[in-house]
C-alpha cells in the first residue's frame, strides 16, 4: 500500500448544525438554562453523537435532537459557525462550504432567519480573521417541514444571494422526492445560485436523475446509489454531476454495509468527479483529515486519486473564481491543481 498523502483540503459538504463541539452544547446549556442529559463531556458524547452504525437515516436524523436545541440566542448561533470554521482551519482544510437549514435552526427559539444570517456571517468573518480559509455558506431546505417552508428559504435565499454561494435539498428523500419542490425553489434559479441536493443516499438512482432534471442540480450529495445506474453514471461523468462522498455517514446512516463497498472510487474511475466531505464532524466525531486518511487506507485510493478528489471539489466548489484562485494561489501544496 502506498504511503498515506497528506494535503490542505477542501470540504464541500459540511452541516453548520452538525458542526458543534460537545463542550459547546454543555456551555450552550448553561446559558441558556435548557436541559440536558449530562454535563458530562465523555457521557454526553455517548447520547448526543452517532459513533456506530444506526438502523437507517432516520435513526441518524433523530439523533440530531441536541445540536438542534443549542441554537436559542444569536450570539449562539455566532459562536458555532465561528468554532465550525476554526474547526476546519485547524484540521487543514482550506477552502470550506458551510450549509445550514434556517428552518432547523431557528426552530427552539423562533430567531428571525435574517438576524441569524448576520450572526453566521459574522462568526465566520471572526474565524477567518484568525485563519487562512476561504469560505462560502449554502442555505438548505428542509424537506421534513414540507413544500412552504421551501418557498420561505428560497426566498430568504434570493434575499441573501451576494452572501451566499449555493442552496442544497436535505432530510429524507423518499417522503418528499425533487419535484415536489420544483416550483418552490425557482427564485434561487432566478438568483443565480447553483443548486446541491442531497439524493441517492438512501434511495434508488432515479431520485438523483429526478434531482438533477426537477431541480437542475450541479452537485450531489452523497450519490450511494448512482453506482447502480450505468447510463446514469456516464450521464454524470459526461455532464461532471460532483459527487459529494461522505464515507464515515454513509457507513453510520447505513447507506452502505462497509467502507469497502463505498462506491465512490469506483464512480471516481468511471470519470465522475467524485470529492470527499466530512458531513457532520461534530456529529459523528470525525475530522476530513481522518476520512482523506480513510479513504486511501480501507477504500483504495492512491495518492493520486485523493488527488483527484481534491481537483474535483477545487473545480466543483460554487465559490467565486477569484476566491478559489486566491487561496489556490496560497497554498503551494496545490501545485497539482489546474484551473479551468
Amino acid at each position: 500500500m502506498s504511503p498515506v498523502l497528506t494535503l490542505p483540503s477542501i470540504d464541500l459538504h459540511r452541516h453548520l448544525e452538525g458542526s458543534l463541539r460537545v463542550e459547546t452544547i454543555i456551555d450552550l446549556a448553561r446559558v441558556h438554562g435548557t436541559k440536558i442529559p449530562t454535563t458530562n463531556p465523555e457521557q454526553l458524547a455517548e447520547i448526543a453523537q452517532v459513533l456506530v452504525p444506526m438502523d437507517s437515516l432516520d435513526a441518524v436524523l433523530a439523533a440530531f435532537g441536541l445540536f438542534q436545541d443549542a441554537f436559542h440566542t444569536l450570539d449562539a448561533v455566532q459562536r458555532t459557525a465561528y468554532e465550525a470554521v476554526c474547526d476546519a482551519a485547524r484540521d487543514g482544510v482550506r477552502l470550506l462550504e458551510l450549509r445550514f437549514s434556517p428552518d432547523f435552526m431557528a426552530k427552539p427559539a423562533n430567531l428571525n432567519w435574517d438576524e441569524m444570517m448576520s450572526s453566521i456571517l459574522d462568526g465566520v468573518r471572526q474565524a477567518q480573521a484568525e485563519h487562512r480559509i476561504a469560505v462560502g455558506l449554502i442555505a438548505i431546505v428542509s424537506r421534513i417541514y414540507g413544500p412552504e417552508s421551501a418557498r420561505d428559504t428560497a426566498a430568504f435565499a434570493a434575499n441573501w444571494k451576494n452572501q451566499l454561494v449555493g442552496f442544497d435539498l436535505a432530510d429524507v428523500e423518499e417522503s418528499w422526492p425533487s419535484r415536489s419542490f420544483a416550483s418552490a425553489i425557482e427564485p434561487v434559479h432566478r438568483a443565480g445560485l447553483p443548486v446541491t441536493v442531497h439524493s441517492g443516499e438512501n434511495t434508488g438512482p432515479s431520485y438523483i436523475r429526478e434531482a438533477l432534471d426537477w431541480l437542475q442540480a450541479q452537485r450531489i450529495g452523497h450519490g450511494v446509489s448512482l453506482i447502480q445506474d450505468k447510463e446514469l453514471t456516464r450521464r454524470c461523468a459526461s455532464e461532471q454531476i460532483v459527487i459529494e462522498a461522505c464515507p464515515t455517514s454513509n457507513l453510520r446512516t447505513r447507506a452502505v454495509e462497509n467502507l469497502a463497498s463505498h462506491p465512490a472510487l469506483p464512480l471516481l474511475r468511471a470519470g465522475v468527479p467524485v470529492c470527499i466531505n466530512s458531513d457532520d464532524p461534530g456529529l459523528f466525531d470525525i475530522r476530513l483529515s481522518g476520512e482523506l486518511a480513510l479513504v486511501q487506507t480501507q477504500m483504495g485510493f492512491s495518492p493520486t486519486d485523493l488527488k483527484h478528489t481534491i481537483q474535483h471539489a477545487f473545480n466543483g466548489s460554487f465559490l467565486s473564481v477569484i476566491e478559489k484562485e486566491a487561496i489556490r494561489r496560497d497554498t503551494p501544496e496545490w501545485d497539482f491543481i489546474q484551473t479551468v
